[in-house]
C-alpha cells in the first residue's frame, strides 16, 4: 500500500481533525497502517484502531478512518469485515457514517450492504444509503 510515510501522513491527518483531543484516534490508525507495512503490526491491531476512530471519532476523524479502511483493505482484506460490523451497529450515527461511505466500498461489500442500509430503521440512514446507491447506479 502506498503512503507518503508515517510522519507525513500523521501531519496531514491531524490537519483534518476539528477537536485536538481526537487526534490520537486518527494517529492510532496511521500508526497501525504503517506498523503493518513495516512488518511489526497485525490486521487485528489495524481493525481495532479503525473501529475506534470510525465509531468514536468526530468530524475529520471518522471520514479519514473510512478512507484508511478503504485504502488498507486492498492489501489487508480482513479489515473489510468492519464495513459489515458498522452497517449493523446499534448506533444510527455509525450506520449513517457507513451509508455515507457506501460508494467507497468494493462492489461485493456494496452489493451486500446497500439493501440493508436502504431499508434501515433510521430514515436518515436509509435516505443516505439510497442517495449513494443512486450515485453508484444500483445495489446489485
Amino acid at each position: 500500500m502506498f503512503t507518503f510515510g508515517r510522519e507525513h501522513e500523521r501531519k496531514c491527518e491531524a490537519a483534518y481533525v476539528r477537536k485536538p483531543d481526537q487526534i490520537p484516534l486518527l494517529m492510532a490508525v496511521v500508526d497501525a497502517v504503517h506498523d503493518l507495512i513495516e512488518g511489526s503490526g497485525t490486521e487485528a491491531n489495524l481493525a481495532v484502531a479503525l473501529r475506534s476512530a470510525f465509531t468514536e471519532g468526530g468530524a475529520g476523524v471518522w471520514e479519514n478512518a473510512g478512507k484508511w479502511l478503504r485504502k488498507s483493505s486492498e492489501d489487508y482484506p480482513a479489515v473489510l469485515d468492519l464495513w459489515r460490523e458498522f452497517a449493523a451497529h446499534a448506533s444510527s450515527n455509525v450506520r449513517f457514517r457507513t451509508a455515507c461511505l457506501l460508494n467507497d466500498m468494493p462492489a461485493s461489500v456494496f452489493s451486500t450492504l446497500a439493501p440493508a442500509l436502504c431499508a434501515d430503521r433510521s430514515k436518515k440512514v436509509a435516505a443516505m444509503a439510497a442517495a449513494r446507491v443512486s450515485e453508484r447506479g444500483s445495489a446489485a
